[in-house]
């Protein structure tokens, strides 16, 4: 027996034609005080571990898959629940004090844009433990996900069993709230152009009150399309003289990556339909809450005039 898990904190919500009230989505819980014993990156690696990475490397090697690093805070992380689960004699993702990987990661102050984790109980051997993951298809996805960066631990039960854990990230990217929306745009500008669909133009008027809004999201976690005074974007756009035919709007939470900010979008079908329609002006905004989650808000327009 050997469950799996994979989480990434990615949360959006849209709206197209004129802007309505919608449910707030809940933000990232805050991150918890760090245990008092932690991994150094100067820490001397267990045989065991430096064998275990040497392992998943090799296997995502064959599959044309980039190797995977050792982090400390993943290492910490791994080594806590494995011998959690060998003090319990119990083979589980949640730890005996009800945390998933996810909460275990962050009280360590790993802000993630993915994360996942391979247990497995019984397996003598790393041989033995890295067959039973590729095996099973699930587990077989997290060693050739899309991660950077892994830890490992094994811990002896009073039965007798190994216990092993493995948990994966990828780690949250800077972002830089002057560049990174003009990255967005070219990466939504590319696939527009392969859909053979017109440019859009950036606008300092949009882009102002996405700004606004992304600052607001991050300082309350949450995804909302109305500020404290109730208004949306295009509300107080109106108020400011703006005029358009057309206003939709995107909010995102969980991803750092501009690329990945896009692909996620287009990847859902109503979002796609949107973005790659025929809106004309663009104002992206985008701000990090204080445990690093960044916060992407997108204001199109179609039609407008004075």
């Amino acid at each position: 027996m050997s469950p799996v898990l994979r989480l990434a904190p990615f949360k959006w919500l849209a709206v197209v034609g004129l802007v309505l009230p919608g449910p707030a989505v809940p933000g990232q819980e805050p991150a918890h005080g760090r245990p008092e014993k932690h991994v150094r990156d100067d820490d001397p690696v267990d045989p065991t571990i430096t064998e275990l990475l040497a392992s998943h490397n090799r296997y995502r090697d064959s599959e044309k898959k980039p190797p995977l690093k050792l982090e400390p805070r993943l290492m910490e992380a791994a080594q806590a629940h494995a011998h959690d689960m060998a003090e319990h004699n119990k083979l589980a993702h949640e730890g005996s004090d009800g945390s998933l990987p996810k909460d275990r990661v962050r009280r360590l102050g790993y802000v993630y844009q993915e994360v996942g984790e391979n247990v497995a109980s019984g397996q003598a051997t790393v041989a033995a433990a890295m067959r039973s993951w590729i095996e099973s298809e699930p587990h077989r996805e997290n060693l050739l996900g899309d991660f950077t960066e892994m830890g490992a631990a094994v811990a002896r039960g009073s039965d007798g069993e190994n216990y092993w854990c493995v948990d994966f990230g990828r780690p949250m990217p800077p972002v830089d709230p002057k560049t990174s929306p003009g990255e967005l745009i070219e990466v939504l500008n590319q696939a527009r152009s392969a859909e053979h669909r017109k440019k859009l133009r950036p606008d300092t008027r949009l882009a102002a009150v996405a700004d606004r809004f992304a600052r607001e999201a991050a300082e309350h976690r949450t995804l909302q399309v109305k500020d404290r005074e109730g208004k949306t974007p295009f509300q107080i756009l109106e108020t400011e003289g703006y005029r358009a035919r057309r206003f939709g709007t995107t909010i995102s939470s969980g991803e750092g990556d501009p690329r990945k900010v896009v692909a996620r979008w287009l990847g859902d079908p109503r979002e796609r339909g949107a973005l790659l329609s025929n809106f004309e002006r663009v104002g992206v905004g985008v701000a990090t809450d204080p445990d690093g989650i960044p916060y992407w808000i997108i204001l199109l327009t179609q039609g407008v005039g004075r």
